[in-house]
């Protein structure tokens, strides 16, 4: 969408309501500091996004989008139209696919052009809850909040 993932929440959201995203007050209530929920169209399809930040500087570090299908089929159609979409978006990226939950699942580490790693891209259908078929996710990670992330783990341990 063209939005980047390494500012602060509150311009995040900002971004995302001038793209027609609306605040998930329901969800967010239930959601814990440094999690924010948002409803929206991706792709061309209905969907929820949750952005995740550091509650210290409230720096966006992790986006998941999450469309939920009543039709197996469809899902793996809309897998395919935002992989090539990725794919093409994304030419220098190292890209590796494997199985999840019995269908192909894109990871991608995005590479810019002076081959400095800008963060990761994963592309993967889960079997549904009870109430839907498949639910396709598309998680985007900043490489630089994820580091920090993962040292905040293993200062913790």
């Amino acid at each position: 969408m063209g939005i980047p993932i390494t500012g602060n929440i509150a311009t995040f959201q900002q971004k995302l309501l001038a793209k027609n995203y609306r605040v998930d007050a329901k969800n967010n209530k239930e959601l814990p500091v440094g999690q924010r929920a948002f409803k929206g169209r991706f792709s061309g399809h209905e969907c929820s996004l949750r952005a995740y930040y550091f509650p210290d500087d409230k720096t966006v570090y992790k986006v998941r989008v999450s469309v939920d299908f009543l039709n197996e089929s469809n899902a793996d159609n809309a897998y395919k139209e935002i992989k090539r979409n990725l794919l093409r978006k994304y030419k220098n990226s190292d890209t590796k696919t494997k199985r999840t939950d019995g269908h192909e699942s894109l990871h991608l580490l995005v590479i810019d052009d002076e081959d400095e790693m800008l963060g990761f891209i994963d592309l993967i259908v889960f079997e549904g809850d009870d109430t839907y078929e498949s639910e396709l996710v598309v998680g985007y990670t900043d490489m630089d909040g994820f580091a920090k992330e993962e040292k905040k783990h293993t200062d913790d341990l």
